[in-house]
């Protein structure tokens, strides 16, 4: 029978998502503000899911932050589409 993984792994996981946004987000700095903050609140999203592991309250906390990301991202794509 498998075992489900380990909560250390998977905060492991999401910190290397995070760094790897973050170097995406370095790479937004010229862009727009819109991607900048797209870029900025998925980074702190995922390091705040890492610390989630562990936390319930950050877990909701970065559920919100996700919320904020989210429409963000959704508003971006729109904006993106009607200004071609």
């Amino acid at each position: 029978e498998l075992e489900p993984p380990s909560k250390d792994g998977k905060a492991v996981w999401l910190c290397v998502w995070g760094v790897f946004t973050l170097l995406n987000f370095i790479g937004t700095l010229n862009a727009n503000r819109v991607v900048q903050f797209v870029f900025a609140s998925l980074t702190v999203l995922f390091f705040l899911l890492a610390a989630g592991v562990d936390n319930h309250d950050i877990h909701v906390l970065a559920g919100c932050v996700g919320i904020v990301c989210g429409s963000s991202a959704l508003y971006l794509g729109w904006a993106e589409v009607m200004n071609e």
